[in-house]
């Protein structure tokens, strides 16, 4: 589909939940520390676009946890 205009076929929105399932699949069999890396990576992403907006309460600052 590279048209924007243009409604999705049905078999292209098949392919994509197919390839959304692989992923989320693949996302499940990580082990817990990369998740948890994954996930403060995303957060540390967030913060800027935030805090540009409003300023952050003080439980939605993070924590320095790097060693």
């Amino acid at each position: 589909m590279t048209d924007p205009t243009k409604r999705p076929v049905p078999e292209e929105v098949e392919a994509l939940f197919r390839a959304k399932r692989a992923w989320h699949r693949q996302q499940a069999r990580l082990p817990i520390k990369e998740k948890v890396r994954i996930l403060l990576e995303l957060q540390r992403q967030d913060l800027p676009l935030l805090a540009r907006h409003r300023q952050l309460e003080w439980w939605e600052r993070p924590w320095n946890i790097e060693p």
